[in-house]
């Protein structure tokens, strides 16, 4: 229980649990959790959702989810993403694009990749959403979502020098971890979604798979902002496949 309210809090903004130590190996072993986390997202997104629905037009309450949606993470992915963009579009080489990373200020790269993921994904849920036997996705994709770090952290190498709560993730991740949260990730997904479960996380592995690929070539390996832009694209990239393939 410490483990998940360790990665509840530190995926989300909700203060559960109260305060509790963390050390280097109980945030490693709360990685095992991050799927768990993504289900509690998701849970509270579908709440959300049918009591906007009752207030509100459906185009409206489609922008309201996602409001809430970058509100309960506090935008972390979302900054994640506009560094990410901003590094590996910006430097002229790996040490150069983790300097560009780690300046507080937002470039164009970032920006635009930003206001064009929520674009999409408000599009893309408009759609899952039109659909009433799609609707339980919207609790399913978080979850599959917040299972891709582990997988990045387990095969791909830490890209900086020096630490953070990503190179611990990174270097101390075991297989123990990865094989607990894969198996909640996809037992989850699949016991719910049969075949098509299965196809939609095999496009997420094999998203993750490129995405860890583009990071070593483009950074000598992942970070925290990597991370989190996998997630954001990776849900992102879940929803356009149910309503390419769901309905």
């Amino acid at each position: 229980m410490t483990a998940f309210l360790v990665a509840l809090r530190f995926l989300t903004i909700l203060p559960l649990g109260g305060p509790v130590k963390v050390d280097h190996g109980l945030f490693v072993r709360s990685s095992t959790y991050y799927p768990l986390v993504g289900l509690v997202i998701g849970g509270l997104l579908w709440g959300f959702y049918r009591l906007v629905m009752m207030v509100f037009p459906a185009d409206l309450a489609v922008g309201l989810l996602i409001a809430f949606w970058v509100v309960l993470s506090g935008a972390l992915h979302l900054d994640g993403l506009g560094d990410t963009l901003d590094g590996c579009y910006g430097g002229k080489n790996p040490a150069d694009r983790l300097r560009i990373m780690k300046d507080v200020h937002l470039g164009t790269m970032g920006i635009v990749g930003i206001v064009l993921l929520l674009m999409l994904k408000f599009f893309a849920l408009k759609e899952m959403l039109h659909f009433p036997s799609l609707r339980h996705w919207l609790i399913l994709i978080p979850l599959a979502g917040r299972w891709t770090p582990v997988f990045l952290a387990a095969f791909w190498p830490y890209a900086r020098a020096e630490g953070g709560l990503g190179r611990d993730l990174v270097q101390e991740m075991g297989k123990k971890e990865l094989f607990r949260a894969t198996g909640l990730a996809w037992g989850i997904t699949i016991g719910f979604t049969g075949w098509l479960g299965l196809g939609f996380l095999a496009i997420l592995l094999t998203w993750s798979l490129a995405s860890g690929w583009f990071f070593f070539r483009k950074l000598g390996g992942v970070t925290g902002d990597t991370m989190g832009a996998t997630i954001e694209t990776a849900e992102l990239l879940g929803i356009l496949f149910i309503v390419g393939v769901g309905p």
